[in-house]
């Protein structure tokens, strides 16, 4: 019993840590080749691009030789997390 109490809440409080941000785009989205050329810019290599189902941008590349999730606001066109994979 306590082995499913404790799976239970390792899962719970897990899951915030893998959840994705989200972003509400507006009427003016900022062109999705910014946010490209903005990890690009950095040294960045993209390996993939989406639009996550939060409506985030988000580039999957390789930075300094380590694997990342990069989201960015399509409103604006910040980053707003980096998540290493």
């Amino acid at each position: 019993m306590k082995k499913l109490m404790f799976t239970a809440l390792a899962v719970t409080f897990a899951t915030p840590l893998l959840a994705e941000p989200a972003c509400t785009p507006g009427d003016s989205l900022k062109p999705v080749w910014e946010a490209i050329k903005s990890f690009e810019d950095e040294g960045g290599e993209v390996l993939k691009f989406k639009i996550n189902d939060g409506g985030c941008y988000e580039v999957y590349g390789m930075l300094d030789n380590t694997k990342m999730e990069v989201f960015f606001d399509p409103n604006t066109g910040a980053e707003i997390d980096r998540i290493n994979s």
